[in-house]
């Protein structure tokens, strides 16, 4: 009797560590609207341009919003190359009524593939962990020339979707419905939650209190 007592008090703290969901070490794809494989359009996309190109400076800014909370581990864009210094610079950043705001992380991406050549090589940044992407909150990621002469393009998705576009000629944000630029954002899942870890650590407390009681029943 004394062994059936504690085993079902052993039944029940396991089942409750079992329904405490456990974080996934696998990513999760938060955003992503490039095409099967990795695809995209290799022929067209958003012009970036640094001042001293035609048609002098442009940036480019597209949004995404996580549907869940995320710790931030990868980053893949389709960028290519058109002329001057092969490297543009790329931001995350904060929403600032509904335009791009404050650069949560910054980065450049260097020696991208002619416009034209290929549909295969996309650029890819990881991260380390710190980013945490909050549920429902829009983030943008902006896309920059690097040199006064750099111009180089943000290829378009191959799938069709369209969408909210921020653009800066130099001076101020301007959004528009535009083709989207291919890109991926990835991450791990954040489970769980700090108050899900005090529920089980009170319902642990209170299982081994029911144990102790037990044996001292039994006795």
């Amino acid at each position: 009797m004394k062994n059936n007592h504690i085993s079902r008090s052993a039944v029940i703290l396991l089942g409750l560590v079992a329904s405490f969901p456990i974080a996934s070490k696998a990513d999760s794809i938060i955003f992503s609207d490039f095409g099967p494989g990795h695809s995209y359009n290799s022929e067209a996309g958003l012009t970036i341009a640094g001042t001293q190109s035609m048609p002098g400076f442009v940036e480019w800014g597209e949004p995404f919003t996580p549907n869940a909370r995320f710790d931030l581990t990868e980053i893949e864009m389709a960028l290519g190359w058109v002329a001057g210094v092969n490297e543009v610079t790329v931001s995350l950043d904060t929403n600032n009524g509904g335009a791009p705001g404050r650069a949560l992380a910054s980065w450049s991406f260097v020696g991208l593939p002619q416009v034209g050549t290929t549909n295969s090589i996309v650029q890819t940044m990881a991260f380390a962990h710190g980013i945490v992407l909050q549920p429902g909150q829009t983030y943008w990621l902006v896309t920059a020339p690097f040199a006064g002469n750099t111009q180089a393009v943000w290829n378009l998705n191959a799938t069709g979707v369209t969408g909210l576009g921020a653009v800066n000629f130099g001076n101020v944000w301007l959004t528009t419905q535009v083709p989207s630029g291919a890109f991926e954002v990835l991450g791990k899942s954040v489970v769980p939650e700090p108050n899900i870890w005090f529920l089980f650590v009170t319902g642990l407390i209170g299982i081994l209190g029911a144990i102790r009681k037990e044996k001292a029943a039994i006795r």
